[in-house]
């Protein structure tokens, strides 16, 4: 069986695996891509944040924490929602479930909107880009990250199932889906070239401030060996856009 988005994170086996292997706080997530992404964000106090495919709510409490005004998730996978509103439980936040592809956001209604590892698993991203366009204030931004696509274009030596040396870039060019057997589970994604992320965001009319590539900060590595092996290739890309 093949999961599409959201709805692999409510197969009870891999909800209990993922979360378990999340809960360890040691996975490229925590010292890669959340620190790049915190840095992109940078200053929330009084603003108003809607996170799509918040997944459990953690990263809402830290917005929170950090002086947001008010934090809006929106999660597709009803077992996420559930532990998202466990965990902001009497916290200045609303929670919805649905599909952020399909879902209508208010207009000129958020002075952030952020999405974490969230936007490869969606096929059509140009019409998504252009309801965050809308959602947003004027000036507001726009930080996303993905799976690099160089990542999603090796899945091949992923998939040997061991602690890889050597990614191996394969049909690049040819974009669409790719099957991704992570966590024992088959998970569609879509991979896309550096160049259509351009194109999709040009089309969008919202401004490019900054792209990351998760280059890793050694300070963050307890393992130099670890830390090493992050540093060739990069995991994730972040954007930051604004809205003029």
């Amino acid at each position: 069986m093949t999961y599409k988005n959201y709805t692999v994170y409510d197969d009870a086996d891999f909800f209990e695996k993922y979360n378990e292997k999340r809960s360890k706080g040691n996975s490229p997530n925590e010292l890669i891509e959340q620190p790049i992404m915190d840095e992109l964000i940078g200053d929330v106090s009084e603003k108003n944040i809607l996170d799509l495919g918040c997944g459990d709510g953690r990263y809402g409490i830290e917005l929170l924490n950090r002086g947001a005004r008010h934090y809006h998730g929106v999660e597709g996978s009803k077992k996420m929602l559930s532990l998202a509103i466990d965990n902001l439980l009497n916290l200045n936040a609303t929670l919805d479930l649905g599909d952020i592809e399909k879902i209508e956001f208010r207009k000129d209604e958020y002075d952030l909107v952020v999405s974490r590892l969230v936007l490869h698993y969606i096929e059509d991203i140009e019409r998504l880009m252009i309801k965050i366009e809308a959602s947003l204030k004027l000036d507001g931004e726009f930080v996303f990250s993905v799976e690099h696509p160089i990542i999603t274009s090796c899945y091949e030596s992923y998939h040997k199932k061991t602690k890889r040396g050597n990614w191996i870039v394969d049909n690049y060019f040819e974009t669409g889906e790719r099957i991704n057997v992570w966590i024992e589970k088959e998970v569609l994604k879509y991979h896309k070239t550096i160049e259509d992320y351009w194109r999709i965001i040009k089309k969008s009319k919202l401004n490019v401030v900054e792209i990351r590539e998760s280059k890793p900060d050694e300070s963050r590595f307890e393992n130099m060996e670890e830390y090493e092996r992050r540093n060739r290739v990069p995991l994730f890309m972040m954007f930051k856009l604004r809205k003029k």
